[in-house]
This record gives structure tokens, sequence and C-alpha cells, in this order.
């Protein structure tokens, strides 16, 4: 009696084919990824000028840290360097090791430190 089935074991035709097939996808994922775009280099973040929002797609930073960082920019009247930021609660080395390639200092806020007199210098020979 004949069977309608084929034989339980590979013949090499299928198996060739499935080589095939297996040889054609990776070099077809293999291409994908050598001709694919790089991602868009994301421009150095102004920390004298960034928004919560902005501060918060950095990595390690959230909401609470975003507003720390926020306080203390307001609180002296902007950062004049990076090194400022490790004095903010919950930057540390490490933190501050991953945010100095994404982060700049540039112009001050334009806002007055707490204590000053409304931003304007003070007059020859006065003190504060």
């Amino acid at each position: 009696m004949a069977s309608s089935f084929e034989s339980a074991w590979p013949t090499r035709t299928s198996t060739m084919r499935n080589v095939f097939a297996y040889v054609f996808l990776g070099l077809v994922l293999a291409a994908g990824v050598a001709f694919a775009e790089p991602a868009p280099a994301r421009a150095p973040l102004d920390l004298n000028r960034a928004t919560a929002e902005e501060l918060e797609t950095l990595p390690g930073i959230g909401a609470a840290k975003a507003a720390a960082i926020l306080a203390a920019r307001d609180a002296q009247g902007g950062f004049s360097s990076l090194d400022e930021l490790e004095a903010v609660r919950g930057i540390g080395p490490a933190l501050m090791a991953k945010l100095r390639p994404l982060v700049v200092v540039g112009g001050g806020t334009g806002k007055a430190p707490a204590g000053s007199a409304g931003g304007k210098p003070a007059a020859p020979g006065a003190t504060r």
C-alpha cells in the first residue's frame, strides 16, 4: 500500500532549501544592520537654559533631580562650570560621568542670584 506522505527523514533538496533560506535571511539582516543610519547625534543640553522636561530626558534624571537642578541654578544665578552640578543633591561622581558628555554650561539664565540687587553690578566702591 503506497503512502502519499513523504519520508520522515529530510531529503537532500529540502535540507539545502533550509540552509539557503537561513543564509539568505542572515544576509538580509546583516545588510539591514550595515546600512542602517546611525541615530542622530544629540546636541549637548545647556544647563543654564534647559527646562525641567529637557533635563528629565537625561539618563538618571527624574522629576525630583530636575527640580533640584533648577533650584540650584536659580539660587546661584546659573552654573559657571559642570563641576557645580555635583553639588546638587542626588548627583554624584557616577551620574556626573554619564552626564558630562551630554550637558554644557552656556550663558547665565538672565536671572539674578538670590540676594543680589536685581542682577545689576555693584557701584564702584560699594560693598554688599
